[in-house]
């Protein structure tokens, strides 16, 4: 190709201020943190959507690597973690002489008792060391006026409402003969009766079930320490499920035959607690779940020697597991088990023996505050940076934690705004009969909307009144009228009892039509831009991932990356496998870069952990044009994460150039995503430069068939196909590209892990991967059109023109895709008087109105 070719828009020219600083370099090695780094509120930072959380860093003698995997721990030595003291201290006096609140505490958090006036605030923090304080610099904020802002009430007033009595968790004995009565007439009722029936024809799982007899074979301790939780939770889990429908089925009759089958249960599954093959915390919170269900539902009927055992048991796994999140979980990132499952059973333990156990006053203090610090969501916007399949198992903790609350406080936690943004998470990150956007450890199994994710969408519909939420499940279950008892009893997700106390009506309004065609949710650091909201079955959507999370708990290295789909179903789309968390194919081809819709420098790919960042500096969508920039330049280098270096050490896995990962050369590395309109054409233009001459590779993957490629004498066509529909992607760039297409795996994907039944290892198939590589270039620049649409109607093939103009569709493009001058781009569409132009700034001209967007970086903390 011609190196000084140009794609060429007849346009107006637009002056820019030169002297304006609209295009930021970070230098920051990581922007989040796997533990916190910075305090929150940050100084001089501005507070107006909640109330002020005070929080900071642990001491920096207490090491943070406690446990590298589920059941697999650090060997570094640990503190004592019991004896760590803080005090924080805040005024408006910023000299902090006059009205200072001191408050000692013991963990790096404190949320005031009362909503702090408006104005600007001074704190400071401190480690306490032998009776001696070590403060922090005075930092600053400042609260702003809110009528709708988010003030949860003190854990003292709560605690004034929590009755007494028994039980008091899943159903309020004062509200438990009409709760029983209301509940016969719902769908659910006759679930959970049905469901006990059956478990009690049932013999019990035994704990000599665990299959162990393919673990000996495998050859390192983490691979046989997940096998064997695995495995011990394939007998545990079902176990569980048993006995809770037995004691949700007690609560819905006040039947004995419930209640005295689950207690059997319950007491042969307490004598499995010190068997050697019952591996991994999940399993243990089974047992603290049973146990404190049982105790706070059955307390009436039980014997004293019933309650003092379960007591027992709840106070030695209650302990075990506030020892692990005290000094810890409240700093994490996102701890994934304790996010997902345990911090809400420990919760519900916590307030089942309240006021019984005196262990309890200080796990209840800590469960309720670390929620108003930290919960529920990592940020403000709502997104999920570990993606949907990982989003599905937070589902219970999403909704019964913050629902107990509302009921025993009168306080509604459902008013907080990231529900209103989660709510839209769930909606463009997977719309009605799609398949998900592709982000995140085992994406592809996530083929549509679950009953799962449906009941999260019908919770936060009733919830917080949102209206799309409710068209969301309507137009699902129009077609799926069973897809919520599909979640029934799942561990993670089922939210029938919730369905069963919560007796608000869905919402009417704006339906999904009304939503703009594109979202960004730029704190997680991910996008959809869709063609079509009326037809899934017409909809081309286009999704795009640059996250300040990176590839760190179960975040892939995906920065830049994109997927495209039709009809719901995947086209061009990341590959790999998710067999466990660090074995060798699901690092190298799943989790590495290799394995999306990106680009490789000189073959290495982004570092994992939090250290591989993008992020997504400037956006704008309406349905006539969607624009953003991601920024993956901080992303690719050596993996220098301790956690990550550690796991990688345990795994057996070698970050080398051999797998991906070398001393960086990358500069910046920023993907400019323009959305045409509605008729689901993108253009992409990536901005790339090295500190010295580097060779690019463009990749591109399928799942499903291979890629149809054509060299043409301007642009590669790479075209995907699914059963109904088609992306063809024409990608230009100044020199002739080699291409290539596989359908091996770097490293092949062997099924170790996951038996069924009769265990079989089923096999996992390969998936096609494409390349295009330039030659060893410092500066250079792609540029793509892809257009996704029906297989069966012709594409709207780009038009190269006399003067250099392309002209695809209505659309009008020109880029500097040549290595010298600036980069630049500019898109027309003089039908619906909207174009876009990009010179350093983005100046949007859309129907008489400029908008000019120069970079912001996220709020965001840890």
């Amino acid at each position: 190709m011609n190196k000084n070719f140009y794609l060429a828009l007849i346009c107006s020219i637009f002056t820019l201020n030169m002297n304006a600083q609209v295009t930021m370099k970070l230098n920051d090695v990581t922007l989040m943190h796997e533990m916190r780094a910075t305090p929150s509120p940050l100084n001089k930072a501005v507070v107006s959507d909640r109330s002020v959380s005070l929080q900071w860093p642990l001491p920096s003698y207490v090491n943070t690597m406690e446990n590298l995997l589920d059941g697999i721990k650090s060997e570094n030595e640990m503190v004592d973690k019991t004896k760590l003291r803080y005090q924080v201290r805040y005024s408006k006096d910023p000299n902090m002489r006059q009205n200072v609140t001191t408050v000692s505490t013991l963990w790096p958090f404190h949320n005031p008792g009362k909503p702090l006036d408006t104005g600007v605030w001074y704190w400071q923090y401190g480690y306490v060391n032998d009776a001696k304080t070590d403060w922090s610099q005075v930092l600053q904020f400042t609260v702003k006026e809110n009528p709708n802002k988010f003030c949860p009430p003190s854990l003292k007033k709560v605690l004034k409402n929590l009755p007494t009595y028994h039980p008091r968790v899943w159903v309020m004995k004062n509200e438990w003969t009409d709760f029983m009565q209301q509940s016969k007439s719902a769908p659910e009722y006759q679930w959970y009766i049905e469901r006990a029936e059956k478990v009690i024809k049932t013999p019990m799982y035994s704990i000599n079930q665990i299959d162990t007899s393919n673990i000996g074979g495998l050859e390192n301790a983490v691979k046989r320490n997940a096998m064997l939780v695995r495995e011990s939770r394939n007998i545990i889990d079902r176990e569980e499920a048993n006995t809770e429908v037995l004691i949700r089925a007690y609560l819905l009759t006040q039947n004995k035959r419930y209640s005295d089958e689950a207690m059997k249960r319950i007491t042969e599954m307490i004598s499995w607690s010190g068997n050697k093959n019952v591996a991994g915390d999940f399993n243990t919170a089974t047992i603290l779940s049973l146990c404190s269900m049982a105790y706070d539902s059955f307390y009436n009927q039980l014997s004293d020697s019933q309650k003092k055992m379960l007591l027992n048991e709840i106070k030695i796994m209650g302990g075990d597991f506030y020892r692990q999140f005290n000094n810890h979980l409240e700093n994490h990132i996102a701890d994934n088990h304790v996010w997902q499952m345990t911090l809400r059973i420990f919760t519900m333990a916590a307030f089942s023996v309240y006021g019984e156990l005196p262990e309890a006053d200080t796990w209840v203090d800590y469960c309720y505050n670390v929620w108003l610090a930290r919960f529920p969501g990592l940020n403000k916007d709502g997104g999920w940076h570990n993606g949907d399949s990982y989003f599905h198992v937070n589902i219970r903790t999403l909704i019964e934690v913050p629902y107990f609350y509302s009921r025993i406080s009168g306080f509604d936690f459902f008013t907080d705004p990231w529900y209103k943004g989660s709510a839209m998470y769930v909606i463009y990150q997977q719309p009605p009969f799609s398949k998900s956007a592709g982000n995140g450890s085992s994406h592809r199994k996530i083929i549509k909307p679950n009953g799962v994710r449906v009941g999260y969408a019908d919770a936060l519909a009733r919830l917080t009144g949102n209206t799309f939420a409710a068209d969301y499940l309507r137009r699902i279950s129009e077609k799926q009228p069973d897809i919520l008892k599909e979640a029934f009893m799942a561990k993670p997700g089922d939210l029938s009892w919730f369905r069963l106390q919560c007796h608000k009506s869905l919402p009417q309004g704006k339906g999904l039509n009304e939503l703009p065609l594109g979202y960004v949710f730029p704190e997680t650091g991910i996008a959809t831009f869709m063609s079509d909201w009326h037809s899934i079955k017409r909809n081309a959507m286009f999704s795009f991932r640059s996250s300040p999370y990176a590839s760190t708990s179960h975040a892939l290295a995906n920065q830049n990356a994109f997927n495209t789909f039709y009809n719901g179903r995947p086209l061009f789309y990341s590959s790999g496998h998710h067999i466990s968390f660090t074995d060798e194919h699901s690092v190298y081809c799943h989790r590495a870069t290799r394995a999306h819709n990106t680009i490789l420098v000189n073959g290495m790919g982004q570092r994992i952990g939090t250290e591989g960042y993008g992020w997504i500096p400037r956006y704008y969508v309406s349905d006539k044009i969607g624009y953003l920039v991601g920024d993956a330049s901080n992303a690719y280098g050596e993996v220098i994460s301790p956690l990550w270096l550690e796991r990688g050490k345990q795994s057996k896995l070698e970050y080398s150039p051999t797998n991906g990962w070398d001393k960086n050369h990358l500069k910046t590395f920023r993907r400019h995503v323009v959305e045409l309109g509605n008729a689901g054409i993108m253009f992409i233009y990536d901005e790339l430069e090295a500190d010295t001459s580097v060779i690019w590779s463009y990749l591109l993957h399928t799942a499903v068939n291979k890629m149809e490629v054509t060299k043409e004498k301007e642009y590669v066509r790479i075209r995907a196909t699914n059963g109904m529909g088609a992306s063809d992607a024409y990608l230009f760039s100044p020199d002739q590209l080699k291409t290539e297409q596989t359908d091996q795996f770097f490293y092949p994907a062997v099924n170790w892990l996951r038996a069924d039944d009769k265990g079989y290892f089923a096999p996992l198939e390969n998936h096609w991967h494409f390349t295009a590589t330039s030659p060893a270039r410092k500066v250079y620049r792609f540029a793509t059109i892809i257009n996704t649409h029906q297989k069966d109607v012709p594409d709207a093939i780009p038009q190269i023109l006399q003067n250099g103009l392309i002209k695809v569709g209505s659309w009008e493009i020109k880029a500097n895709i040549s290595s010298e001058g600036k980069a630049s781009f500019s898109v027309k569409n003089a039908k619906e008087n909207v174009s876009l132009i990009y010179d350093d700034a983005t100046i949007i001209q859309e129907g008489g109105k400029q908008t000019k967007l120069k970079d912001r970086l996220p709020e965001l903390e840890i």
